[in-house]
């Protein structure tokens, strides 16, 4: 039988509760308290906010942890598609053409009104998306995968240009079509290459907290939450785009959803893996993946999420809903 433990966050040491005389006073809310904390993630001194993703390694090294991961495993199938969709993302991406970036008075704009520097309209003058999409249809090989992702491969191939860009907004959107899951694969896949490609070009100097859950480089959602090892960020958390790769910074134990501190839990199965849990809120309900790569450095937001799977199936029967979301793998 599955051994499904919850684990509550102890408080840290340093948050041990004043004595009346020094209770400070209630203080109102504001749109700082979005900016990471150090004191409140358990360690000293300041952490990068963001970190970009280096195209270069991204797509090739989750092919080779997806690779890893599926012998054996129940969704082995799904885990060697995938696996062949991220190695076709590296594939491509070698020979990729450098996207622009939007114009530098747009991107002072945005920043300026608290948006992330790319958008929707980014992708709509972005003239080299669909090439991209294209490449990654031919460097696919799907000779193993189901029938309906071949079919998927072929209806994108006979759609126009402009049926093809729509369908990209709608994925940029997080408005998946139901009837086109399957096409949403291949369209997300392609995102990412070129979302990657651009956020890595970014200055993580202009970059600004957007909200709780949103990617300051591409308001996309989190795939997962990461406790990294990187030097100076050594166990900070931090949250992985599901569009574009970035890592921004969040405080420990707050809701990536609606930012409550208060009614934070972990669940996990030892069974699917000591080093992956899941964070769990009761005020909204929700819950997100919660990986401990600073104690295995090779998970991977992506591959790991869909790997322990059986982490979703057992929170879902607490009543519990997904609030990250993995473009690969739409549950």
């Amino acid at each position: 039988m599955a051994n499904f433990f919850k684990r509550k966050p102890a408080a840290p040491a340093a948050d041990k509760a004043p004595t009346p005389a020094e209770a400070p006073k209630p203080r109102r809310r504001d749109f700082s308290e979005l900016k990471p904390d150090p004191d409140k993630i358990g360690i000293s001194g300041s952490v990068p906010f963001v970190r970009l993703p280096d195209p270069t390694t991204l797509f090739s090294d989750r092919a080779t942890r997806l690779a890893e991961a599926a012998p054996g495993h129940p969704l082995e199938a799904y885990l060697r598609f995938v696996a062949e969709v991220a190695r076709a993302q590296s594939a491509i991406q070698a020979q990729d053409p450098a996207p622009t970036l939007p114009e530098a008075a747009d991107l002072a704009l945005r920043s300026e009104h608290g948006m992330p520097p790319l958008s929707r309209h980014s992708l709509e003058a972005d003239t080299g998306f669909d090439g991209t999409l294209l490449a990654l249809l031919d460097a696919l090989d799907l000779n193993t995968a189901p029938e309906a992702s071949a079919a998927a491969r072929e209806s994108l191939r006979a759609a126009s240009r402009e049926d093809r860009l729509d369908l990209a907004l709608q994925v940029f959107e997080g408005a998946l079509p139901v009837d086109r899951i399957a096409e949403c694969v291949f369209v997300s896949a392609a995102l990412q290459v070129r979302l990657a490609e651009q956020a890595a070009r970014l200055d993580t100097k202009a970059l600004k907290p957007v909200a709780d859950g949103v990617c300051p480089c591409c308001g996309g959602a989190p795939v997962a939450s990461v406790v990294v090892a990187w030097t100076p960020a050594d166990k900070a958390r931090y949250l992985s785009c599901s569009l574009c790769g970035t890592y921004w910074n969040h405080v420990r134990i707050r809701c990536t959803a609606c930012g409550d501190g208060e009614n934070v839990s972990y669940y996990g199965l030892d069974e699917v893996s000591k080093d992956i849990q899941v964070e769990t809120c009761t005020t909204c309900h929700s819950y997100i993946k919660h990986l401990h790569q600073h104690r295995a450095p090779t998970l991977d937001p992506v591959a790991d999420d869909i790997a322990s799977y059986g982490l979703d199936l057992k929170i879902a029967e607490e009543g519990f809903r997904r609030a990250g979301l993995n473009l690969l793998f739409v549950i």
